[in-house]
């Protein structure tokens, strides 16, 4: 016997109140989007209460624990279902298992015993921070606080089953799962924060002082960091646990040469005539592009976003005062081009395509459909409906010349990323049919190194290319195109 879940947004948002953690990772669809994930992740902490909780409700769970040593191995996105298993020895569970499709999203390890006296609580802060802290990673040795943690009758209202058990074994059953629900407060607003992926949880609870209902917090102190890996070793205490939690700090979102540093690599009016279009624009390597345009002279720029609207206009503030007009059009390759280009002001010479949607999606097995169609949508259907609808726009004169980016992963074949390598020779060997079937269309393609992104940006940097220099040879090849 197993059983699933499905975590929503009302979910996802209920728990976020209950513990105060809102980083930007788990509850901002535009901020995520600047994380290796790309897309909002259910807390870690939220799957784990949960598969405690829907085993003590099915009886499973028979006594609680004394110990928990969880390991978080994957991330889900919100609206993914995920499973619950377990191995059980003299009636109660041993191991705890959630996986999603077959892919291990976290174990624990589950240990009985007496539980140990109540511990001494701190007061707890009375409201959570409204946005998790931005350290560096210097900034957390050493580092000591009181986390947020919620009323016990709320974690109690949200996780009935599990804290029922727990009053069964002499704890206090709201406070524990309060407690308990707070570690994700504490890495994902207090210690890393904002750049935070919660790693390990091990801890061991303890039984409650009769009569003590007093609102207390989970001092946090970070024991250790180790420099090489980004991760924090963080000590915490409460009334009814004690352990650490082990943490690591992501790398802020990749922030690209400004057009003041570009423009000492260009030559000012090399680019002089062009009218281009970037789908993508808003950031990464569409942004990095409409910066080398601009800092060649560009004639007019139309930059595309599908959610990131602010980032564009912080993008278009930048190069405001270059000579180019930049204008921003909302769009979304998933949905119909024509009507979307209606707000296009005239016509572009150049097409510049790096839509993408989250590129490391989990799967259990080589090869999924659902994740293999999704890159088809993006890297294929996508650019070629939005050529077809280009093309018919276009002014009698001159042709439309495109560039469309390839990868590496193509020849390279990194494992995990068998769809996204297939997505991208399909897009080639499209790109070849275009160029000899319709001569007012010029395909520029080329598979591109590992280039800094926000979804390249891993824990521990990797060698990357130089992305001016990468992107400013397509430019040129891009030029002699015309």
């Amino acid at each position: 016997m197993t059983k699933k879940k499905r975590f929503g947004w009302a979910e996802q948002e209920r728990f976020a109140a209950l513990t105060g953690d809102y980083n930007p990772m788990h509850m901002d669809e535009v901020a995520s989007r600047r994380t290796a994930a790309a897309a909002p992740v259910v807390h870690g902490m939220h799957t784990l209460l949960w598969s405690l909780d829907t085993l003590a409700e099915h009886g499973v769970l028979a006594s609680v624990p004394e110990r928990l040593k969880v390991k978080f191995a994957r991330w889900t996105y919100v609206g993914d279902e995920v499973e619950v298993y377990w191995s059980e020895e003299a009636g109660n569970p041993q191991r705890v298992r959630v996986e999603m499709q077959g892919m291990l999203v976290l174990t624990a390890d589950l240990g009985y015993g007496d539980l140990a006296e109540s511990g001494v609580g701190h007061p707890s802060p009375r409201e959570p921070r409204k946005q998790a802290v931005e350290r560096t990673f210097a900034e957390l040795e050493n580092l000591t606080g009181v986390a947020f943690t919620a009323p016990a009758e709320h974690a109690a209202v949200m996780f009935p089953a599990l804290a029922a058990l727990a009053r069964c074994g002499g704890a206090d059953g709201g406070a524990l799962v309060a407690e308990l629900a707070a570690c994700s407060y504490i890495v994902g607003m207090e210690a890393p924060g904002l750049h935070s992926m919660f790693s390990r949880l091990d801890v061991r609870l303890r039984a409650s002082g009769r009569g003590d209902d007093r609102r207390t917090g989970v001092s946090f102190s970070v024991q250790s960091i180790d420099p090489r890996f980004r991760k924090g070793r963080i000590a915490v205490e409460g009334r009814t646990i004690a352990g650490l939690l082990e943490a690591f700090v992501r790398q802020p979102p990749v922030a690209q040469p400004t057009l003041t540093e570009i423009s000492e690599r260009v030559n000012p009016s090399e680019f002089a005539g062009v009218r281009a279009l970037i789908v993508g624009g808003s950031r990464g390597l569409g942004e990095l592009t409409a910066k080398l345009l601009v800092a060649g002279g560009a004639e007019r720029l139309w930059i595309t976003y599908r959610s990131g609207k602010a980032d564009a206009e912080q993008l278009v503030e930048e190069l405001r005062g270059s000579g180019t007009p930049v204008e921003l059009l909302a769009y979304d390759v998933r949905q119909a081009a024509g009507m979307q280009l209606e707000g296009l002001n005239g016509m572009p010479t150049q097409l510049y395509y790096f839509a993408t949607n989250p590129i490391f999606q989990p799967r259990a097995e080589v090869m999924s459909k659902r994740v293999l169609e999704e890159f088809l949508r993006f890297y294929v259907y996508g650019f070629y409906e939005l050529c077809g609808e280009l093309r018919k726009r276009r002014e009698a004169s001159g042709r439309l010349v495109a560039y469309y980016p390839s990868s590496i992963a193509v020849e390279e074949r990194p494992v995990g990323l068998t769809e996204y390598a297939m997505a991208k020779a399909a897009g080639e060997q499209m790109c070849r049919d275009m160029n000899l079937q319709m001569p007012d269309l010029r395909i520029v393609s080329s598979r591109l190194p590992r280039l800094r992104t926000d979804q390249t940006a891993t824990v521990v940097p990797e060698r990357e290319e130089d992305s001016v220099r990468v992107l400013l040879a397509i430019v040129r090849e891009m030029m002699r195109s015309e």
